[in-house]
This record gives C-alpha cells, structure tokens and sequence, in this order.
C-alpha cells in the first residue's frame, strides 16, 4: 500500500542542521508518510546522518545518493521515487511541526485541493529573533487565484497533487538559484484547487552560510534567466494577459524591490540594477503603474517611484548602512 504524502529532502553539506530536520519528519503524526532523502553530492558528514535515520526508520526514510545537480536538480531526481499520492518538500536545513503533513493533507482531502499552502515561521539562527509569514497573502478585493501570486513562493511551504507536478512536465532548474520561481508560478495558474491552512507549519532557518545569505554574484544573475522561463511559459500557454499584473508584479519584486537589497550588497550592484532597470523597460514598460504597489508599505511604494540609474548610489549607500536584506 502507497503512502499519503512523500517527502523530499534535498542534501548538500548540512550535517549541523539535518538530524533536526529529519528528527522532525520521522516523528510526523500522519503515519503514512516516507522520506526521500537525496544526498546531492554533499561534501561532509550528512550521509552517515542519512544512513543513522535511514536504518532506524527503515520503513519511512529512505536514502538515494547522486552527483552534485544542485538543490532545484535533487527535488526532480527524488520525484521519480515518490509513490504518495501528495508529495512535499522540505529543505535539509529546515525544520518542521509534528503535525504539518497531517494537517495539509486532511485540507487536501478535505477541499478536494492539488495545491494546498501553510505560513512560515523565520528563525535567526544564533538569536531568539522570529518572524511570522502568512502562506497566502490577503489583499482586499483581490481572489485567492491572483493573490497566491503574490504569496511566497517557497517549494517547502506546500503540499502538491502528485499529478500536478508530474502530468505538467514541470521540471526544477539545474544549478541555478531562485529554482522555486519557474516551478511554483505555473502551478499557481494551472492548478485545479489552492487551499490554505493558516498555521505556521514550517520554521525557515536563516543562517549565514545558506545559498540566498550568500553574496555571489554571478549566482544573482540567475534571477534573470529564471525570471524568463516564467515570462515564456505563460506566453506559450496563452495565460500572460489573464495574469498579466501578477506576472509584472513578480518582476518588480524579485527585481526592484526585495531582488535590489540583494543585489546592493554584490560587488557589481550597479551592472544587476541597470540589468534589472533595463529587462524592465523593455519586457513591461508601465511598471511603475502596476496596481499591487499600493499595497506595499509606504516607504517601499516611494522607493519604487523613485528608484533610477541616478538614485541607485543613494538607496546603495542606505541599504549597506542600515544593513537591509532582502
């Protein structure tokens, strides 16, 4: 007999923070559940981690091991191992609640949902510092299909109808970072049923030597190519004009906004502003008009008024003193 939910587990150097992670899978209230734990060429000492819980939980955690593909790559190699009906994902360096899985699968079943969302918890590791994050963000007037747009568009934070990652196709991006968006986005239009359960379900560890605290920049440029796959799969499947707005907004934020603070803290901030300034003008040159930015706060809403090639050193300069992160 199939299990109800497979879990994914990408791995990669993360043997300070796996145990926690897997203790917190093993220990799920929904019995039915396996773990598939993908060593993606980790370099350290997780495997023999991997292994421990793997002989321990022998009917739940199961092990597979693969060259070095990046984390978007590890997710698509344990898809093909998923027997679940529903399948989740949960990064090797995050943690989550007993009953997370319980309770987005008896959503799923109880809304009949292929897509279903949970809220987030940040966790400042090294400090007592916590932040909530809502799953699915509510804007007034706005139907939960558009405003799952702008939602965060973690992988992790979902449960998903199996068939809805394998009859689309939908592949992670190899080796590129921000791998979540090209995946996550799609689904949003294309899934039959979203639902949402507003409980923090999953604690977002942010630690200094994680990929997105990381200031590489020629990994920043990825957000361009990423950024693209998104804009032609909705040209190709004739859905850009019915989420046009949405789609624009995806690119101000990843771009103008939240993407910025990042980038201000490259060496070559200027190249991936003007690059981001540029893709902007061409690809929706009325941005700045786009209904979403007044939900944003005030501040942020005058940031992107008056963000330019000539104001880019004043808000640089502020970001690195206040020490802002995207």
């Amino acid at each position: 007999m199939n299990p109800k939910v497979s879990v994914i587990v990408p791995v990669y150097n993360v043997e300070k923070y796996l145990a926690k992670c897997l203790e917190s899978l093993v220990l799920q209230s929904l019995e039915d559940i396996e773990i598939i734990v993908v060593n993606d060429g980790t370099k350290d000492n997780s495997q023999a981690i991997i292994d421990q819980y793997a002989l321990e939980y022998s009917d739940k955690v199961f092990s597979h091991i693969k060259e070095n593909g990046g984390l978007g790559d590890a997710r698509n190699f344990g898809l093909q191992f998923a027997r679940a009906e529903y399948i989740g994902f949960v990064d090797s360096d995050d943690y989550v609640e007993q009953n997370m899985f319980e309770r987005l699968y008896e959503e799923a079943i109880h809304q009949n949902a292929d897509l279903v969302l949970c809220d987030i918890e940040y966790v400042w590791e090294g400090t007592d510092r916590k932040k909530r994050l809502d799953g699915l963000k509510n804007i007034e007037g706005i139907d939960a299909r558009k405003s799952v747009f702008l939602s965060p568009l973690f992988a992790w934070n979902k449960l998903y109808h199996r068939d809805l990652l394998m009859k689309y196709n939908l592949h992670y991006p190899k080796r590129l970072w921000y791998e979540d968006i090209p995946v996550t986005i799609p689904l949003f239009a294309i899934a039959h049923k979203i639902a949402y359960v507003n409980e923090v379900l999953i604690h977002y560890v942010q630690r200094e030597s994680s990929i997105m605290a990381s200031k590489n920049t020629m990994k920043m440029h990825d957000i361009f190519e990423v950024l693209e796959q998104v804009y032609q799969y909705y040209f190709q499947t004739n859905l850009f004009e019915k989420y046009h707005n949405e789609i624009e907004y995806l690119y101000i934020e990843q771009l103008m906004l939240y993407g910025s603070f990042r980038f201000y803290r490259s060496s070559t901030s200027k190249v991936l502003m003007n690059e981001a300034l540029k893709v902007m003008r061409t690809q929706f040159p009325a941005w700045r008009d786009n209904p979403y930015i007044k939900t944003l706060h005030p501040h942020y809403q005058l940031y992107l008024k008056t963000i330019n090639s000539f104001t880019m050193p004043i808000f640089k300069a502020f970001v690195l003193i206040k020490g802002t992160k995207a």
